[in-house]
């Protein structure tokens, strides 16, 4: 799938070919906003573009003229971002009465500044503008925190993130820690630090848990249970030597082997408890810290807690990536790209819980659909003929086609357009194409909104016409309708007429003796132009 740096890259790509080629600002501006992007990014995407062939044209100039010279020019860097609207950071060439307000850590005019102004200095070089942990002095952790706010306010600053300081994990209340769990007694209390992903049957997990105070603690055993019943215990350890980060850091683990649990067909749900041992015999078991998923087969619960409550499923099937270095790693980041993609539209966001979501690992490449359904329904577990979704990743393919009601299959590389409807969740997974937008079919829609009209001239102008009324004959198409268009000669406009589809005109002559100029213009409804021209001949005697 594409990632916004590529997608911003291919756009900047599009609007340069299509403006050198002769369409116009407003064609491109239209169909770009049509189709989701910010009216806002389009205008400064056409802006850039201008000021780019401007600085070109310039830059030729002066290397004509200081050939011997040695220039070094700024870069401009900007970044995007995309959450309703496009913002920009970074910056050109810095004007001569910008500068840096310390305040909030922006570039802006010194009369916009409420605060300490750094004139003509970008922020990303002012040391008080790097981000970090600042510890103020009420032992409070501030994360995202500027240096130069913190120091000022006689902080702490720390060029981390607070979440990863040993003093704001554990050493106070006040942590950012603390406030995130909202922790009020630190007896037991803690967080596991790592969440398990599904695996296959007999693989290794990792289980962490992050102590916030390990007096009088003498240890920990992680407890695995199946349906509330324990199936197995392995011990954690704070020795650095279990995948516990350091040494007496307040962080236990150990790998646990799946292996241990028995044998079994489909799916099964773990859930993993602590119990905390202390000095004086007593012991403290804590609420279920995370849940592993274990497997039988090539179908992988992914993305969310799977569950057996769910009677929606999302099955994605790779198709054409055997031939792709990696193409089981590829998969698997375009199959999370995608998703990432679609649960981040906002209507769909509050969705991503109610699915079992699957990840198809038989092959990477199926012979034919009934074959692929053949598998899915032999390995997904809880697999409804009625109530799933089958998303093929076809890495050949450049558009998105539905198969079946059931059945998608589409590029990797997909955007989603906003504007989802409000229907349901299965009609917009019925309709999905609908939604998707793929690099080759955004260039189809441009090229086709920006496609001027078409002229085709009938009436001969390779011979002599020895009469002074003919006819001019012309046929007008086009992708864009309506057409206006008209016939001029040496005296201007003399026709003019609208068409709404295809169509073949033929307009009244009246010829002088020599050579008779005519010409017929074209204009869509996207203000797409075509111009042909016709010279008719005549001998009158």
């Amino acid at each position: 799938m594409l990632s916004k740096k590529r997608i911003d890259k291919k756009l900047r790509k599009y609007v340069s070919e299509h403006l050198s080629k002769g369409y116009s600002k407003h064609a491109v501006k239209k169909v770009l906003v049509e189709h989701g992007y910010d009216e806002n990014y389009v205008e400064w995407l056409l802006k850039k573009h201008s000021e780019l062939q401007l600085v070109k044209k310039y830059a030729i100039i002066v290397s004509l003229l200081f050939i011997a010279s040695f220039f070094s020019f700024n870069l401009i860097n900007f970044k995007f971002i995309r959450d309703g609207s496009q913002q920009i950071t970074g910056y050109a060439i810095i004007d001569k009465s910008e500068g840096c307000c310390l305040s909030i850590c922006q570039q802006t005019a010194k009369q916009d500044c409420y605060g300490k102004f750094v004139d003509k200095k970008r922020c990303n070089e002012l040391d008080e503008c790097i981000v970090g942990c600042c510890i103020d002095k009420e032992g409070y952790c501030l994360t995202n925190y500027l240096l130069g706010n913190c120091i000022g306010d006689y902080g702490k600053f720390i060029k981390n993130d607070c979440n990863n300081l040993l003093f704001c994990r554990n050493l106070t209340d006040k942590s950012y820690s603390a406030r995130l769990y909202n922790v009020k007694n630190k007896k037991g209390s803690g967080f596991s630090t790592i969440k398990t992903f599904t695996n296959s049957y007999k693989s290794s997990f990792t289980i962490n848990y992050f102590l916030y105070d390990k007096a009088n603690v003498v240890g920990l055993v992680a407890e695995i249970s199946d349906n509330n019943k324990i199936v197995d215990t392995i011990n954690l350890y704070d020795d650095g030597s279990h995948n516990d980060g350091l040494r007496d850091d307040n962080l236990y683990g150990n790998n646990w082997q799946s292996s241990n649990v028995k044998d079994f067909s489909g799916i099964k749900k773990l859930d993993v408890y602590i119990n905390i041992k202390y000095r004086d015999g007593s012991e403290q078991k804590t609420n279920k810290i995370q849940t592993i998923i274990l497997t039988k087969g090539k179908c992988f619960p992914i993305y969310n807690e799977w569950s057996e409550i769910k009677n929606l499923s999302i099955i994605f099937a790779a198709n054409n990536y055997g031939d792709i270095s990696n193409g089981y790693e590829k998969f698997t980041n375009d199959v999370q790209n995608f998703l990432d993609l679609f649960f981040s539209v906002e209507k769909l966001s509050s969705y991503a819980d109610t699915f079992n979501i699957y990840r198809l690992e038989q092959s990477l490449s199926y012979f034919n659909t009934p074959t692929l359904l053949t598998v899915i329904a032999n390995s997904c577990p809880l697999y409804d003929k009625k109530n799933y979704i089958l998303v093929v990743l076809d890495a050949n393919e450049e558009y998105c086609s539905h198969e079946n009601a059931n059945v998608i299959r589409l590029s990797p590389q997909v955007m989603f357009y906003t504007n989802i409807t409000n229907q349901s969740i299965n009609e917009t997974f019925r309709n999905l194409c609908d939604y998707v937008l793929t690099p080759k079919r955004l260039a189809d829609q441009i090229l086709n909104f920006a496609a001027p009209p078409q002229i085709n001239l009938i009436t001969q102008q390779d011979v002599i016409y020895n009469t002074i009324n003919t006819t001019l004959s012309f046929e007008i198409a086009a992708t864009n309708y309506p057409v206006n268009y008209s016939v001029f000669d040496k005296n201007g406009t003399f026709y003019r007429n609208v068409t709404h589809d295809k169509v073949i005109t033929e307009v009244q002559l009246s010829l002088t003796n020599g050579t008779n100029d005519f010409m017929v213009t074209a204009i869509d409804k996207n203000r797409n132009r075509a111009v042909a021209y016709i010279s008719l001949n005549t001998v009158i005697e």
